[in-house]
């Protein structure tokens, strides 16, 4: 195994520097495109001391900075025989990073700069690389130098949750419970919470409306010590909630996914406790009320579900009908038939009916040119996106943008 190798072309999948601490912590050697002058294991001496002189794991470990700057150490034993055969071999440890996992990263950048007394400061640059990539990166690297295999999540397990940590939660789940009983104030009635989800699941938005309507003595939990917060977190589990209560009835999950996504990115932009609640409502029918229509307008049928799951997912390419029963396990045309059997329509009619949908979203909400939106749902041409768009809704895409659309912009 040639260990430069190896490290040379993974530093291309990781975009982070990787360098190999040697003997007496000496550095072997690093590749990437930090520089000696920006890389911390080399303007820190003390850094690079703390790192090669870190309990052996046997398991990658991760090693964070400010929250947000990672590092991960391998450790192995050097593979190079020596010459006094009675010379124990040493352990060399690879280090990759560091990498940020937030995209804005200049602050980080400076605070690496005056930690780790880095002098070109106008030629740092931190990359940024998402925790998931990061992981499966290290993954990846660790098998190559070891063998060994290890899952994602036993990664983040190992490097995570400590004896300390289990100890502490337990303590606080203990003082919570004690400090509700002695308060005599319970939480949420679960049968409350039932009843809420199940009129998601059936899209019965009157008995939604009653179910949030009712009067009970307990309080929701306490999920932060901030107000808002506090109203975030709680909008995050109730929106989640509702959308798998939304798919058990019958939604299609990438569509109760994206949903999900939208509101929670719209709600953590927020700051005011009462539109953060009002919100979360607002998800609440409107989940209740997808579920309501699909009731209303078909026939559920596991094939019928998973082909729309499949357009759902591949509405931005060019979706060939024949590809779609070899995709779910299923005769094509057998496919076909009950389609539209069930749905009353044509597999590519229903194609173009969801490409137009997701196309009548962009025109309100993005500024998107209609060219560009013709070009992400993949129709031939500009000319045609506009014929299909006004069969289905009437009118033109530039006029529906400028009758609807909440960005104001000219369309040729």
């Amino acid at each position: 195994m040639k260990l430069e190798y190896i490290c040379e072309q993974m530093v291309r999948i990781l975009h982070s520097n990787i360098t190999c601490i040697g003997e007496f912590g000496k550095i072997e050697f690093s590749y990437g495109d930090m520089t000696v002058q920006c890389n911390p294991l080399f303007t820190d001496e003390e850094f690079g001391d703390f790192i090669y002189k870190r309990e052996i794991k046997e398991y990658p470990e991760v090693l964070s900075e400010n929250d947000t700057i990672l590092y991960a150490v391998i450790s192995l034993k050097n593979d190079v025989k020596n010459k006094d055969e009675n010379k124990e071999k040493y352990i060399r440890k690879i280090v990759i990073g560091p990498v940020c996992t937030e995209k804005h990263v200049r602050d980080f950048e400076l605070y690496l700069v005056r930690k780790h007394h880095i002098k070109d400061a106008a030629g740092f640059r931190l990359s940024f690389c998402e925790l998931k990539v990061f992981g499966s990166g290290i993954l990846m690297l660790y098998h190559l130098v070891t063998g060994k295999e290890l899952a994602l999540n036993d990664l983040w397990q190992k490097n995570g949750i400590q004896e300390t940590d289990i100890i502490e939660v337990k303590e606080q789940v203990s003082s919570t419970i004690f400090e509700r009983q002695e308060q005599e104030l319970p939480h949420n009635p679960y049968d409350q919470e039932l009843r809420e989800m199940d009129s998601i699941r059936h899209g019965d938005v009157e008995m939604l409306n009653r179910s949030l309507s009712e009067t009970y003595r307990g309080e929701v939990g306490k999920l932060a010590r901030n107000q808002i917060r506090q109203a975030k977190n709680i909008a995050i589990c109730v929106i989640a909630l509702a959308s798998r209560a939304a798919i058990s009835g019958g939604m299609i999950p990438e569509e109760a996914f994206s949903m999900v996504d939208g509101y929670i990115m719209k709600i953590e932009d927020m700051n005011n406790a009462v539109k953060i609640d009002s919100m979360m409502r607002q998800a609440e029918y409107e989940f209740a009320e997808r579920v309501a229509e699909i009731h209303k307008n078909q026939q559920k049928n596991e094939l019928i579900e998973r082909t729309k799951n499949y357009i759902y997912q591949n509405l931005h390419s060019e979706i060939i009908i024949g590809e779609i029963g070899q995709k779910i396990g299923v005769n094509s045309s057998y496919l076909s038939d009950l389609f539209h059997r069930v749905e009353g329509m044509t597999i590519q009619q229903y194609i173009r009916k969801e490409k137009i949908r997701l196309a009548e979203n962009m025109l309100r909400y993005s500024d998107y040119e209609v060219k560009e939106i013709a070009s992400y749902l993949s129709f031939c041409s500009q000319s045609y996106f506009g014929n299909i768009f006004r069969q289905q809704t009437g009118m033109t895409p530039a006029k529906y943008r400028k009758k609807y659309g909440k960005w104001e912009k000219h369309d040729s």
